[in-house]
This record gives C-alpha cells, structure tokens and sequence, in this order.
C-alpha cells in the first residue's frame, strides 16, 4: 500500500485513536450533562414507553398482571420473529438487496429494533384495554419510565461504555493480528497471536474494565465537578458539538473497517 491518504486513515494507530476518543468524549458528554444530576423523572419517546411497559406500573390484580407480561412477551417474541424474517430477510435483503444486511448481517440489530417497536405498539394495545376498563387510567403506560435523568444517564453511560469499549478493544484485537501493514508493532502482534493468550487477555481486560466504570458509574465514587473546577466548563453549543464529533468519529470507524474489508477483497 503506498503512504497515500488511505495509508494514513486506515492506519492501526489512527483507527485505534479514533475508537478510543469515543469513548473519552461519551464519558465527558455524560460528566458535563446537567440531565446527569437531574432528579427529574425520565421521559423518552418510544423507549421510555417499552420500558414502563415490561418494568414498572403493574395493577394489582393477577389478571392484570399477568395479562400485562403476556402482551409484553408476545410482543418481544413477535418483534424478534419479525425483525429476523420479514424486516432483514425480506424488506432489507430480498426487496432493497442491501448489501450491509447480506446473509445474517445486521440481523442481531434489525431483530432489536424491531422489539423495541412491537413492545411500542403492544403498550398502546394494552392501554386500550386499560381505558375500556375505566378504572386503571393510573396504570397507563406513557413515555415517563418511572426513575429520575440521575438514574437513566447512569443506565445510559454503562450500556455506551459496554459498546464503545468493546467496539475499541475490537478494533485494537483487529490491528494486532492484521497484515496490511507488516513493520507496525511487530513485538506487540507477535506476543498477542502467542498461544490463548489473546483470548485470556480480550476476556480479562474486558470484564474487569467493565466491573471498574460500573462500580465507579453507579457508586460516584470519582466526582468530575470536583476534579474538574472549571477548568473544562461547558455548555449547550458545546455539547452539541461534542455530540457531532461521538457521532462523526463512530462513522469514521465504520469507514475505516469497510474500506481495509474492500481493500483485502480487491487484493485476494
């Protein structure tokens, strides 16, 4: 490959240090949020919705309750049915032949949001019933999820750092057994493809950095107004433009990986 420009953009140590500025940036989003302090109750459209619907505002009759879960499983395992049959097979794959969602591509992903908008329209469903009933108008289920922002951004901040991290350690895991360029860390690629020890130390690293920002998320046992002071202040303009840099810096990373994919096919 010759050092033009895709030389140097999909180089281990650009994609590398893009993979891993997002998650530096979605932890300072979520440091400077003010929702992150917020006692607020949560309210998110649709989301919020699925999740008062399978975790919270239950009746207190048995009826209800079980004819709540039942609606809700019916809904996940329709949602899970339609999103691997109809949605990726049939709408993505056969009628727009969409390449990304060729074979089994982006079924895990079709398959979830396609929960999300059958357990959406099985709440509604199930607010009908409630309102032919005429007393359980306080067992409707709405977009307010039943726990403050404080708690929401918390959940919020353990998933991303769940999918940046392991999209980060995924790409770092890549770089280290790649050949496209063959003089670029050779002791580092050398000791990681050296037995199981890639393995022991991709699952290692994983769960105990996990177990660490968990415990240190949910306890507040680190303090970012009190290490900060000021000296990072923020604001709406710019935490929209940090929000545009998570959002540009996750393109590039998909960029980065389909162009070497392209690249390796057109080669072999």
């Amino acid at each position: 490959m010759g050092k033009d420009f895709r030389y140097y953009f999909q180089h281990p140590w650009s994609r590398m240090i893009v993979a891993y500025l997002v998650i530096f940036f979605n932890f300072l989003i979520f440091a400077e949020d003010p929702v992150s302090h917020s006692q607020t109750e949560a309210n998110v459209i649709v989301v919020g919705n699925c999740f008062s619907f399978v975790t919270n505002k239950y009746p207190r009759g048995v009826g209800w309750r079980l004819l709540k879960v039942l609606l809700w499983l019916l809904a996940i395992l329709i949602g899970l049915i339609a999103g691997k049959f109809l949605f990726h097979q049939r709408l993505f794959g056969q009628l727009l032949r969409l390449k990304m969602f060729r074979e089994d591509h982006g079924s895990w992903m079709t398959m979830f949001f396609s929960t999300i908008l059958f357990l959406f329209i099985f709440s509604h469903i199930y607010n009908t019933i409630l309102l032919m009933d005429g007393t359980m108008g306080a067992y409707i289920i709405t977009d307010y999820m039943g726990i403050r922002n404080e708690s929401f951004m918390k959940l919020a901040a353990v998933g991303t750092w769940m999918g940046d991290f392991v999209t980060a350690w995924m790409v770092t895991d890549m770089m280290l057994q790649d050949k496209p360029y063959p003089d670029w860390g050779k002791s580092a690629r050398a000791f990681w493809k050296k037995g199981n020890v890639r393995i022991i130390l991709f699952w290692t690293v994983l769960f105990t950095l996990t177990s660490v920002v968990v415990l240190v998320i949910t306890t507040d046992w680190i303090s970012w107004d009190k290490l900060n002071r000021g000296f990072l202040p923020s604001d709406e303009v710019s935490r929209a433009f940090l929000a545009s840099f998570i959002l540009v810096f996750d393109l590039l990373i998909v960029m980065q990986v389909n162009g070497l994919t392209m690249e390796l096919s057109f080669s072999s």
